[in-house]
């Protein structure tokens, strides 16, 4: 080692960790008696952790939308605690049946279900539910029933398949001589040729009797929504866990006959937190596991001796104890941000452990005796490594003064975590090396990249940082919490079939009011605005021409009267009893419906038999008792009034305490960011305490992005600050940054490239890759100052690529999390400590060089 490029006068920070490294070398037994005191005290206090699923927490109550959204969910709780189950099917038969299956199942489950509401079979909604359309399609449907009326009492009559034939057979008749048109029988004919071309082909399934009563397209596939009110257990980890499981009970126990033939999931809020945790805590283990042996195989390598990288990974684990203690007393509840720092104090606490080590290595190759290595080289890199310190933990706190929550959090128990780390590093590693002093090393290791390579690196590497622009300008934020959960998890599925459909959009904004005229007032004012679907207070409960509706539904009372308990009447001159089959095939219209079936017809004379026919008419018949209760409760339909509806339905407009609810409909997917800034900013100009997901979203996007640019330039205004206090020279601290912003932009490409936009979860990088970047760029800046141009020949050189590369190790295992937010936070920090890397060795040095060139002329 060159003695004269070496500073023999440390400051008084060098001298100060130079004798607490002393003190611990000297005894070495007591101190790691006080470590494990310590460890022991902080995994009392560690035990006292939870974590907090709440994405909605993850911003300060302070802001007003947060304020609006609490207090809407206090109102109304049922709104964020509501279980829904999403029922998917091809015909609505079959899906009412699967819902009409979980509902009994769900019933019986009191103990930790309170309430379960499911209008596909809510009896309030069977018997009134036609009220709820449009007065044509209510004629329409009603007027089906009449000319269905005889048939469907022939079938009341005979359930089997020549009973069905014959009474569509006889249908067709009746249709022709009452001059009814071809089409009348279409929707019935086209469900039958669909259902005997399923039979053929092997693929069974149900007749879909709603063909008489519903106008949805056949190809549309149908959705149903049983909303279930949970019974929380708040001593649990996830308070809903308990109900969960009672419904994941109640599905598996579905007929496995009729669970093929329908796609049941599980959403809403405590589902999707449920699952958001497990996905986090579930991975974070695992990501904790492989960085410790990715950094272990790194310091084995990259310091070349087995007895250090086992000491540098222990001061890694001491600290990480250390802290969860810590933060299990002072703060007592991790979000799903913060969750993470375990392993990313695992890439940043081993940092002051490989560059102590490296120089104590440096010096004994020189013959330096292991003590005064040690405290010689605290004195000369103490600087250094507080400084690493003081302003890695300083990016980290610069979260704690913006209005993310979620990141404040992180922010203050990173910065704790990197203090303790220092202060273990440089207790631990002394006392370990006292005990175990290992062997000298025989040579210095060479330079990891010689210096020709970096000749040309300060024009590429500006070039390469300008072209990274144009990507680094596209980048976007999302902020939806959606978008950080586990896309194929049950949950994030079902919320997107949701999502998807314009009339069962979760996406829906809410405004409180007093009673019930000013919320009709205010639903008038927004109905009408651009972007917005519907606005629906308690008024809307009550259906609209409720007196034509009824009128009509007394003229069709006694053809559904004898369609329920009548006797079919027989058609003169129709014989069909010899070969229904071939009667019906005699009767069918020239309509594409009518060929299909004719030919489904023709195909099935010629493989029928008994073994056919039974299987068949299950098939044919399976809802047709849904059919006639529907028909039932419709004739026990009613005027409907603001007292005669339903609680399950009015409880989601008026709250206890009397005040009202208006719910707003988006016209556009809201998933779409430009779609979400439309609805929101045109609600809140209507309506300016307007609360609910979609406002909620918007604001924390907005609140969000505000946040990251004050933390990123505080973090960047204290390193400087901290920089210039060390480095003294307005240049050095430039030739520290520089670097740093490159990496920025860097990691701003690497986000719109990668496909990686922006969450709740990486965004924190942003600030933090100045804290991490810096590091290197000091440890290099003031060797440089030492070792003119030869930095990369140092142990400084290489351990500050071996510190990079532990942190990338480290960082990289979080992209494994089933977490989509934790495994992005990975992959961005993992591509901006790259570019930190490769721009601080390529610029920082020319920088400080060019610099001094210039001031010495």
């Amino acid at each position: 080692m060159d003695e004269s490029v070496i500073d023999h006068q440390p400051g008084w920070v060098g001298r100060a960790l130079g004798a607490w490294v002393g003190m611990a070398y000297r005894w070495p037994r007591l101190v790691l008696a006080v470590l494990l005191g310590l460890m022991l005290l902080s995994a009392v206090g560690a035990s006292q952790l939870r974590i907090d699923a709440d994405s909605s927490a993850m911003l300060s109550s302070d802001l007003p939308a947060q304020a609006r959204a609490h207090a809407l969910n206090r109102t109304f709780p049922g709104l964020k605690s509501a279980v829904l189950i999403v029922v998917e099917a091809d015909r609505s038969d079959t899906a009412d049946l699967a819902v009409r299956a979980l509902v009994d199942g769900l019933e019986r489950e009191t103990a930790w279900i309170e309430r379960v509401f499911a209008p596909a079979v809510d009896p309030f909604m069977a018997a009134h539910g036609f009220l709820y359309r449009p007065a044509e399609e209510v004629d329409e449907i009603l007027t089906r029933l009449s000319k269905s009326a005889n048939m469907i009492a022939a079938l009341r009559e005979d359930q089997t398949v020549d009973g069905f034939l014959r009474a569509l057979a006889e249908a067709g008749v009746l249709a022709e001589r009452a001059e009814i048109g071809p089409d009348a029988l279409a929707r019935l004919h086209r469900e039958a040729a669909e259902v005997l071309a399923a039979d053929r082909t092997g693929v069974p399934r149900r007749f879909a009797w709603s063909a008489l009563l519903e106008n949805e397209p056949p190809s549309k596939r149908t959705i149903r929504v049983i909303t279930v009110t949970p019974r929380l257990d708040p001593t649990r980890l996830s308070p809903a866990r308990p109900a969960l499981d009672a419904i994941r009970g109640v599905v598996a126990m579905m007929d496995p006959a009729l669970g093929a033939e329908v796609d049941v999931s599980i959403t809403g809020e405590p589902a999707l937190r449920a699952e958001e945790m497990a996905s986090v805590v579930d991975t974070i283990g695992l990501s904790l596991g492989g960085a410790l042996i990715l950094v272990m195989a790194i310091l084995w390598i990259g310091l070349r001796s087995l007895r250090q990288a086992i000491a540098s990974l222990g001061c890694v684990v001491v600290g990480i104890v250390l802290t969860l203690g810590i933060t299990g007393v002072t703060i007592g509840a991790l979000n799903l941000v913060s969750v993470a720092f375990v392993v990313l104090m695992v890439g940043l606490g081993i940092d002051f452990a490989v560059h102590l080590l490296a120089h104590v290595s440096e010096m004994r190759r020189d013959g330096v005796t292991v003590s005064d290595a040690m405290r010689l080289s605290a004195e000369r890199i103490g600087l250094a490594l507080v400084l690493a310190g003081f302003t890695t933990a300083a990016a980290f706190l610069a979260f704690t003064t913006t209005a993310f929550a979620g990141m404040a959090q992180l922010g203050a128990i990173g910065a704790i975590g990197v203090m303790v780390a220092l202060g273990v590093t440089v207790t631990l590693i002394p006392a370990l090396t006292a005990l175990f002093p290992g062997r000298v090393p025989r040579a210095a290791p060479r330079p990891i990249v010689g210096a020709p390579v970096w000749r040309h690196a300060p024009v590429a590497a500006l070039a390469i940082g300008l072209v990274l622009l144009v990507p680094a300008s596209n980048v976007r934020f999302d902020a939806d919490p959606v978008a950080l959960r586990d896309p194929a998890s049950g949950s994030v599925d079902a919320f997107r079939t949701l999502a998807r459909d314009p009339d069962r959009t979760p996406y829906r904004a809410s405004v409180l009011a007093p009673d019930a005229e000013a919320a009709a007032e205010i639903a008038a004012r927004l109905v009408n605005l651009p972007g917005i679907a519907a606005a629906l207070s308690i008024a809307d409960l009550v259906p609209e021409d409720q007196d034509d509706k009824l009128t009509t539904l007394d003229f069709a009372a006694p053809s559904i009267e004898l369609a329920l308990d009548g006797e079919a009447e027989a058609l003169a001159g129709l014989d069909v009893d010899a070969d229904p089959l071939a009667a019906l095939r005699a009767t069918l219209a020239d309509t594409s419906e009518a060929a299909a079936l004719g030919a489904e017809l023709q195909a099935y004379a010629e493989r029928r038999s008994d073994a056919t026919d039974g299987p068949l008419g299950d098939r044919i018949f399976s809802t047709f008792p849904m059919l006639l209760d529907r028909l039932g409760a419709m004739l026990e339909a009613d005027y409907v009034t603001a007292e005669t509806v339903p609680a399950a339905m009015t409880e989601r407009f008026r709250a206890p305490d009397g005040t009202h609810r208006v719910e707003v409909l988006p016209q556009e997917d809201l998933r779409d960011p430009a779609a979400l800034d439309r609805f929101a900013t045109t609600v809140l100009e209507a309506a300016p305490d307007a609360a609910g997901g979609p406002v909620q979203l918007w604001a924390a996007g907005k609140t969000v992005s505000t946040a990251m640019v004050q933390a990123v330039l505080l973090a960047a205004l204290t390193t400087a600050v901290l920089a210039y206090a060390v480095l003294r020279r307005a240049s050095d601290v430039f030739a520290v940054l520089l670097p740093l912003v490159l990496a920025e932009v860097a990691m701003a490409a690497g986000s719109f490239l990668l496909g990686v936009p922006f969450n709740y979860a990486n965004v924190i990088v942003l600030p933090l890759v100045i804290g991490i970047g810096v590091d290197s760029g000091i440890h290099v800046a003031l060797r440089e100052r030492q070792a003119p141009g030869a930095v990369l020949a140092t142990s400084t050189g290489r351990a500050v690529v071996v510190s990079a590369l532990t942190t990338v190790a480290a960082f990289s295992t979080l992209a494994i999390s089933d977490h989509r937010g934790t495994a992005s936070m990975g992959i961005l920090l993992t591509v901006a400590v790259l570019a930190a890397l490769l721009f601080v060795f390529a610029l920082t040095p020319a920088v400080i060089r060019a610099t001094r060139a210039l001031t010495l002329r």
